[in-house]
């Protein structure tokens, strides 16, 4: 990373050089006429001087003059004779020229009365060009440590608060995903580490799940794959025919789970890895779940209705959405008494559709937990009840999938009531 910081430095004061000359020259060649325009006419105002001295006293001594003038200014004044200089267009038309030089200002020619040409150009001896160079010196490389100093201090302590989440990230790819960096401002890189401790949260939650997951499927397949075992065996010692039948339709009950069991399992891993289609469509919710009444009711055997809401017009995936309410009503189906029901109505920015039973509801401590993958509120799970603890989590993948929450509360009938909230404002 030090490399990386280093190359980063050493481009940013480049960039700077790089800039700085680049102004300088664009303004000395396309930008600073006025200042030309300006030495040009207070050259040729002396020059015009020098033309009157020599009309009234000759060619030495209007040398001698413009050697004094020159001097007091200290300037010197020297005789040109190249030809690209004497031929140069605008002499044509002035008797003074002023050329731009990108690193030592300005060139000043005069055609003088005597038909010479001569170059004005500072005495870098003479003491005020001394002072004027080195203070120019003294600005120049003020600014260019001063900006040094600058970026040096920022890429520093950019690069001790990155080093912190370079080795952070270390320590998870190492095993440690319980790794947090510190949010405080004088640690944060802008977002970066809300946005890695976000990540490391997830890793780890993923982590945690998918170790669940394995011990889950594990213990799951040990009981139907026992079962497969007994019968098999019981099959090859079976005595009559009606053993046979008994113990092949055992075997196909738990080849059936087992099926059911990995096709959960598959679903699931979809809907954590948002690989599962997901298309919203606009749909109006009252008469879509009229529609599915029938579906919905051969998810359960209890009493089951559908209560008439407003007309509400949302947008939702209806396959994942169905598959979302039957696992709600199959599942309430397993704790009912005798009666469920669906219903719905607006809150806010939110369309929440209610399913209901008149079992003996969720305790509060448990709320959380039932949707976790392989969780119930029972231990016991027989054939005639059915699943593998992976519907509610379905339920709240789906409902992830499209921005909502699920709450868990009493219901009026007197059972758990399962809130599917789906936000309006996102559809």
């Amino acid at each position: 990373m030090a490399r990386l910081f280093l190359s980063l430095y050493i481009t940013i004061i480049s960039a700077v050089f790089a800039i700085f000359f680049a102004i300088d020259y664009m303004a000395s060649n396309y930008y600073y006429n006025v200042e030309r325009e300006e030495i040009r006419k207070s050259v040729e105002s002396y020059t015009g001087l020098f033309d009157k001295i020599y009309q009234l006293g000759g060619p030495e001594q209007m040398l001698e003059s413009m050697r004094r003038a020159f001097d007091a200014e200290e300037m010197l004044m020297l005789e040109v004779t190249d030809p690209e200089i004497i031929n140069h267009p605008q002499f044509k038309h002035k008797s003074t020229f002023v050329k731009s030089n990108f690193f030592e200002g300005y060139n000043v020619y005069v055609h003088a009365i005597n038909d010479k040409y001569y170059e004005i150009v500072p005495d870098e001896n003479s003491q005020g060009w001394q002072a004027e160079k080195k203070l120019g010196n003294i600005y120049l490389f003020g600014f260019f440590m001063t900006v040094a100093l600058i970026l040096g201090s920022w890429v520093y302590f950019l690069h001790r608060k990155l080093k912190v989440l370079e080795l952070s990230a270390i320590k998870i790819s190492n095993g440690d995903f319980s790794t947090r960096v510190s949010e405080k401002y004088n640690h944060k890189v802008g977002g970066l580490n809300a946005a890695f401790n976000k990540m490391a949260v997830r890793i780890e939650q993923l982590i945690a799940s998918h170790q669940r997951l394995t011990n889950a499927v594990a213990h799951e397949l040990r009981t139907p794959i026992f079962r497969l075992r007994c019968q098999a065996e019981l099959l090859e010692y079976g005595s009559s025919e009606e053993d046979h039948k008994h113990y092949i339709a055992g075997i196909e009950e738990d080849l059936s789970e087992l099926d059911l069991l990995v096709n959960e399992m598959l679903s699931f891993a979809r809907m954590e890895r948002n690989e599962e289609l997901f298309v919203l469509e606009p749909q109006a919710l009252q008469p879509w779940l009229a529609n599915h009444h029938a579906i919905l009711q051969r998810s359960c055997k209890k009493s089951f209705a559908i209560g008439l809401g407003p007309e509400i017009i949302c947008r939702f995936d209806s396959r994942l959405l169905l598959r979302a309410l039957s696992n709600l009503v199959r599942n309430a189906d397993i704790h009912a008494k005798k009666r469920i029901q669906i219903t719905h109505y607006l809150e806010d920015d939110n369309v929440v559709i209610c399913v209901e039973d008149d079992g003996l509801g969720i305790a509060v401590h448990e709320r959380d937990r039932i949707f976790e993958p392989f969780e119930r509120l029972d231990d016991a799970r027989t054939r005639e009840s059915g699943g593998h603890g992976l519907g509610l989590s379905i339920v709240r993948a789906i409902i992830q999938q499209h921005h909502g929450k699920i709450l868990i509360s009493q219901s009026k009938l007197g059972g758990a009531c399962i809130s599917l909230y789906l936000p309006l404002s996102t559809q």
